[in-house]
């Protein structure tokens, strides 16, 4: 069964090359993809190449998520890989 993230869904992201986890909550959800000089499709989205082979593009879906927690020793900054887990129950410590 697949479950579409909603406001307020904890959300677990895991950095690649660091072994902390970041929590955080789903603070917004989008309806589609806008890449800069792509040419959309018949349904309006843009065509996306994936780069890696594991992501569906019906899965790539934007979500704007609020970071909570930053574990100490974690720099976040532009470009880094990570994966995102969506629980679809609010967080506890939000709404």
């Amino acid at each position: 069964m697949r479950v579409r993230p909603q406001e307020g869904g904890s959300a677990t992201v895991k950095l690649m090359g660091y072994s902390q986890l970041v929590r955080g909550h789903v603070d917004g959800v989008a309806r589609g993809i806008n890449i800069p000089n792509a040419q959309p499709d018949q349904s309006g989205l843009a065509s996306v190449n994936p780069i890696f082979t594991w992501v569906r593009l019906a899965q790539r879906v934007p979500v704007r998520i609020h970071i909570d927690r930053i574990p100490d020793g974690v720099r976040l900054v532009a470009g880094l890989t990570a994966t995102v887990q969506i629980d679809p129950q609010p967080a506890s410590h939000h709404r």
